[in-house]
């Protein structure tokens, strides 16, 4: 088990040598607390809230306190008013179902304030369960056909468009080169453009114009839907030819991802989406650490892409937070592949010089609204957006 490259502080040490090569799987907290006496009572807390969620007796002097029970493993001061907890559990509480990890990491004690997941780390044994995403960075680079560099992409809008509108811009889009474009993630089964028709219309559109220029845009189809009708659907899109689908695991759910991602026939690239996700993550207190939950959550559950929200934006993350999610990315997760950042909200050419710096060349740009209004050419406006993302990397 590899140490946590989350924490940079000399405050946080490595799991000791013990831990690193035991079966039990840890989760580390960022904790509210005046001291330590007071850090420790509640690291407790987790740790049984966590796990048995009951009184002492029930289980004190037995092999449930000894196995069952979180152990707390570490306890450090992060900083004036926190601490980190790093606390075990036995994969034995989980039985490899995502939804039980889920649950173990952070279950009620997300409903407890001033409590942070932070991270996860589980044990090589573990990872039998989770073989991560099928594609992962260099994969998607090989269906583009890009083989270095960040990746460019956009959206489908408006939401009220038809399905042949949504064609027809797909068609220009990829006409100058777009090499990833995806529905907005509003984009359902409205009746202005069912799902069918649009996936196909989309999908035919990107076709004729690969045939036309020899390029190799995708076309990323929006697959969430309500319950099982979201596997469906992400079936049909790979019939009618999608490049890849979207999902929003806020909505869904992760272990619905993960059932799909490791389904035998399902042979394309997944890419989540983070709306509804914002309760999770906003507060610095409380909820799950981005860099958790846009990296580690996604790449266990096996996609392929994590879209977030950028600095630069109408969103507020900071460029650490930005960074801090693309290190979740590539963090070792017992061999999972490293999975794309795809920075966006708002993105735009001017802020191309920035994100070249912080994202580096292993990420995928979002740009929707502002390319597509750029001018009322299309495939002029990608040209423009090459030219200056070839200009950020040059500099």
């Amino acid at each position: 088990m590899a140490s946590n490259p989350f924490f940079e502080s000399e405050l946080f040490n490595e799991l000791n040598d013990a831990l690193k090569h035991s079966s039990r799987f840890t989760a580390t907290y960022r904790i509210a607390a005046g001291d330590y006496a007071e850090a420790k009572k509640i690291a407790r807390g987790i740790a049984v809230e966590q796990t048995v969620e009951c009184p002492d007796k029930l289980f004190v002097n037995t092999w449930i306190e000894d196995t069952v029970i979180g152990q707390i493993e570490d306890l450090k001061k992060a900083d004036p008013g926190s601490y980190y907890a790093i606390i075990s559990y036995s994969p034995d509480t989980v039985e490899g179902e995502m939804t039980e990890l889920m649950n173990m990491l952070f279950g009620n004690t997300s409903l407890q304030p001033g409590i942070r997941l932070m991270s996860f780390e589980l044990p090589d044994s573990m990872y039998r369960h989770y073989p991560g995403p099928k594609f992962g960075r260099q994969g998607i680079r090989e269906l583009c056909g890009i083989e270095k560099g960040p990746i460019l992409m956009s959206a489908l809008k408006p939401l009220g468009r038809s399905a042949k509108d949504f064609g027809e811009t797909a068609y220009k889009l990829a006409l100058g080169g777009c090499p990833l474009i995806k529905d907005d993630h509003s984009l359902f089964n409205q009746s202005y453009a069912p799902f069918k028709d649009r996936v196909k219309a989309c999908v035919d559109s990107v076709n004729n114009a690969n045939a036309k220029t020899g390029g190799r845009s995708l076309y990323i189809a929006n697959c969430t839907a309500d319950s099982m009708e979201f596997l469906e659907r992400a079936m049909t899109a790979q019939e009618l030819g999608a490049g890849g689908i979207m999902a929003a695991p806020g909505l869904l759910g992760l272990s619905i991802i993960r059932e799909l991602s490791s389904a035998p026939d399902f042979h394309l690239p997944i890419f989540l989406h983070p709306c509804f996700s914002g309760p999770l993550v906003l507060s610095a207190d409380s909820g799950v650490s981005p860099f958790c939950c846009y990296g580690q959550f996604s790449r266990l559950a096996g996609a392929d892409a994590a879209i977030f929200t950028s600095f630069g934006g109408r969103f507020p993350f900071t460029e650490e937070v930005c960074r801090k999610i693309c290190d979740g990315t590539e963090t070792e997760m017992g061999g999972l592949r490293s999975i794309f950042p795809v920075p966006s909200g708002g993105m735009k050419w001017q802020l191309f010089k920035k994100m070249v710096q912080v994202y580096g060349p292993d990420a995928i740009f979002l740009v929707g609204g502002a390319l597509l209004t750029e001018s009322d050419d299309l495939t002029a406006n990608m040209h423009f957006y090459f030219e200056k993302l070839n200009e950020a990397m040059n500099k």
